[in-house]
């Protein structure tokens, strides 16, 4: 929409998504038929999602317009970089999963409007983040467009999934992205449209494929069973020292007494950090639980936690 986009006060994007809100608030207050699915029995917000693509500036459009949610490549470009090797860049990452510098509620005139923004590390636009473990290419002749990520480091993908599917905002999966499709996409030129890319479905069924489908459905199921992971508070852990020196990222998600610590080694060994846990008891390990799971733990009391290599660990207070 950048051709679109004249300003928050111009006859273009920021007009039409306001115009759109207030039809859509104007027609429940009037019980219009088909129109109470936008309401969400409360009057304001209403239930109307208004997503703006607009990557040069999503923090100013979700900012100053009727829009509540933007596209926004900042967590996958900090992603990227993780994945090729700058550890400098966990910092920002981790800033980028708790949605950093983004507003979460605007209010205009008589409407509040909670905001949010999507998060992603694969989209139509990009080659599949697992090209950015290594490339390999099918074609005898050596054809560029044929290139495909190694799935043979599929592994390397799942500290990106669970930060993904565990951060603040809106997490998105790309086709294909649960199983481990692994197409590459050409910056520029006809090579990015002029392919076809169907989803190669019996991935899922192997090895890889298996592996990620797995994780992927623990990963919804535990946002989904945990209310702190959907919404409100985001810390991030920004210690160099303990953490991110060593490819280590932690965060954690909470909601009134409902605390969770989510944890990804990016590395490829296994790391030991200490970590200071601010409510303390019983936590059990979301992912795997049974001998992972953690008792009696004393509040602010150092526990050293085993984070293994390129994977990673969630725990729960009980």
């Amino acid at each position: 929409m950048p051709n679109y986009w004249d300003g928050p006060l111009g006859v273009g994007y920021a007009n039409l998504v306001f115009d759109t809100y207030r039809l859509t608030k104007n027609k429940i207050a009037l019980h219009q038929p088909y129109w109470d699915r936008f309401s969400s029995g409360s009057g304001s917000p209403i239930r109307l999602i208004q997503c703006a693509e607009q990557l040069e500036g999503p923090k100013e459009i979700l900012r100053s317009t009727y829009s509540n949610c933007t596209w926004q490549n900042r967590t996958y470009d900090r992603a990227k970089a993780v994945a090729r090797g700058d550890r400098g860049k966990l910092s920002e990452y981790g800033l980028s999963l708790g949605l950093f510098g983004y507003t979460e509620e605007e209010r205009t005139n008589d409407d509040v409007i909670p905001k949010t923004a999507l998060q992603y590390i694969e989209n139509h636009d990009h080659e599949r983040f697992l090209c950015h473990f290594g490339l390999v290419n099918p074609d005898e002749a050596g054809n560029p467009l044929f290139l495909e990520g190694d799935r043979r480091r599929w592994y390397r993908l799942q500290p990106y999934l669970i930060t993904t599917l565990m951060s603040k905002g809106i997490p998105m999966l790309w086709q294909g992205e649960e199983f481990g499709e692994n197409y590459f996409l050409p910056d520029y030129g006809a090579g990015r449209v002029g392919l076809l890319r169907p989803l190669r479905w019996d991935y899922s069924y192997d090895e890889a494929g298996q592996a990620l489908v797995t994780l992927v459905r623990k990963l919804l199921r535990i946002r989904r069973q945990r209310p702190q992971l959907r919404r409100c508070s985001y810390f991030f852990f920004n210690h160099w020292d303990r953490y991110l020196s060593r490819g280590v990222l932690c965060f954690a998600r909470s909601l009134d007494t409902r605390y969770t610590l989510v944890a990804v080694n990016t590395s490829d060994s296994d790391q030991i950090v200490p970590f200071w846990f601010s409510v303390g008891g019983d936590y059990v390990e979301e992912l795997h639980g049974d001998s992972l799971n953690l008792h009696n733990t004393v509040r602010l009391q150092e526990t050293m936690l085993t984070i293994p290599s390129n994977y990673g660990r969630i725990w729960t207070a009980q």
